[in-house]
C-alpha cells in the first residue's frame, strides 16, 4: 500500500504542477504606459543664388542702370501665420551706396520680384525687418491651414534710378539686406 499511496502522491503532484502551468497561460501584467513626445520646429529660410549683384556702369540722369539678376530661393513650414513676407533694406537709408563721401540715397535704388514693377527702397520695417525710409516689401505669399509648408523662387532685379541725378565718378558700394518674415 505504501507503493500505492507513494505512487498516487506523485501522480497527484504530476497533475497538480500541470494544473499550475496550464493556470498561467494567459495571466497578464497591468498595463504600462509611456507618453511620446516629437517637436518639429518651425523654419523659414531665405538662399540666394549669389552674394553679389554688380552694375557695370553707372548712367547718369537714367534708369536704365541694372544690376545682375539675382536668384532668391525662400523656404518655409510653420505652424501658424497668414502670409510669408520678403523685405529688402538699407540699414543707412541716406547712404545706400557710398564712395567714400559720395553717397546714393536708397530712394535712388529700387527693386523688384519676377518682373513686377520697380519700387524703391524708401518704406519703413514690416513685421520688425528694415528701417524706416529704406525698406521695401517685395513680396507676399499668402499661406494657411492645409498649406503651411512650401517654396518659391523668385528673380531679384535691382536698380539705380538715377533721373536728374548726377553721380561723382567712382566705385560705389552697399548692401542690400533681405529677410522673410511670417505675418
Amino acid at each position: 500500500m505504501h507503493l500505492v499511496t507513494r505512487g498516487m502522491a506523485g501522480a497527484l503532484a504530476l497533475s497538480l504542477a500541470a494544473g499550475l502551468a496550464h493556470a498561467q497561460v494567459g495571466l497578464t501584467s497591468s498595463p504600462a504606459t509611456v507618453s511620446l513626445t516629437a517637436t518639429k520646429g518651425a523654419t523659414l529660410t531665405l538662399g540666394t543664388s549669389s552674394a553679389t549683384a554688380t552694375l557695370a556702369s553707372i548712367t547718369d540722369s537714367s534708369s536704365a542702370n541694372t544690376f545682375t539678376p539675382v536668384t532668391l530661393n525662400t523656404s518655409w513650414n510653420l505652424s501658424s501665420g497668414t502670409s510669408v513676407l520678403l523685405i529688402g533694406w538699407f540699414a543707412t537709408p541716406a547712404q545706400a551706396l557710398v564712395n567714400g563721401t559720395d553717397f546714393i540715397p536708397s530712394s535712388k535704388v529700387e527693386g523688384r520680384v519676377n518682373a513686377s514693377a520697380f519700387a524703391p527702397f524708401t518704406s519703413g520695417a514690416v513685421g520688425g525687418v528694415g528701417v524706416a525710409n529704406g525698406s521695401l516689401q517685395l513680396y507676399s505669399q499668402a499661406v494657411g491651414a492645409g498649406s503651411y509648408f512650401g517654396s518659391r523662387s523668385d528673380q531679384l532685379d535691382v536698380r539705380l534710378n538715377l533721373a536728374n541725378t548726377y553721380t561723382v565718378a567712382g566705385d560705389y558700394t552697399g548692401t542690400l539686406n533681405l529677410q522673410a518674415v511670417v505675418q
